[in-house]
């Protein structure tokens, strides 16, 4: 999955705005060894990952292209197994709760992360409206792609649910922290039980202002 963020060094190209005198850096082992245990790194961890760089990068899934009447274009997948692809999402969320490490900080799962490190050990992905996470490309525009940024933090509107929003590659992965999840759009979106999922497409414009809320400054 991180195949494009890798530079000559192999090395991650990571994007921050604490970066003195520039918005973009290189970083080695941002993603830290030792944290989990053998068991868990290779055999239950190292399986999910196999299977996302599979999709990425070898045997790409049955999809279809869609462009709605009000403009809104999206890519609908099938075939999906969604016990390793919604575990592999709840990976990438709770490793990122558990790390040390300064670029991780505001991800904190609180009691979640126990219920969630628990679906990873046995197996369970849980149903599609468990954690939800909704992904969005602006990969079809012309700008950069070749970063990973700090994860974020929101609150939805109207309420105290919070979310985190992790920039990687290309794509913009929103994970809901609700176990019950009852918004139609998201459940529309997020990988279901029948091994369907979308990844919505922005246009240039929408990108951009994402970008610049993302960092919190006029980027583009």
């Amino acid at each position: 999955m991180y195949k494009e963020l890798f530079d000559e060094k192999h090395r991650i190209i990571k994007f921050t705005t604490h970066t003195p005198n520039s918005q973009r850096a290189i970083f080695s082992n941002e993603y830290e060894d030792n944290i989990l245990c053998k068991k868990c790194d290779n055999k239950i961890i190292g399986k999910l990952e196999s299977y996302a760089a599979q999709l990425f990068y070898k045997i790409p899934p049955k999809y279809k292209n869609f462009k709605k009447p009000d403009g809104l274009e999206f890519t609908q997948f099938y075939n999906l197994d969604y016990k390793k692809f919604k575990l592999f999402l709840l990976s990438l969320l709770w490793r990122a709760s558990i790390s040390s490490r300064d670029f991780f900080k505001n991800v904190s799962l609180g009691p979640y992360g126990d219920k969630i490190r628990m679906m990873i050990l046995s197996d369970d992905p849980g149903p599609s409206n468990s954690y939800p996470c909704i992904i969005t490309s602006y990969r079809r525009i012309h700008l950069p792609k070749e970063l990973v940024a700090e994860p974020r933090k929101f609150i939805f509107s109207g309420s105290d649910k919070r979310g985190y929003a992790f920039l990687i590659g290309g794509f913009l992965y929103n994970f809901k922290i609700v176990e019950n999840d009852d918004t139609d759009w998201v459940l529309e979106a997020t990988i279901n039980e029948k091994g369907e999922m979308k990844i919505l497409h922005t246009t240039k414009e929408l990108a951009k202002k994402l970008l610049n809320s993302y960092f919190g400054i006029k980027l583009f």
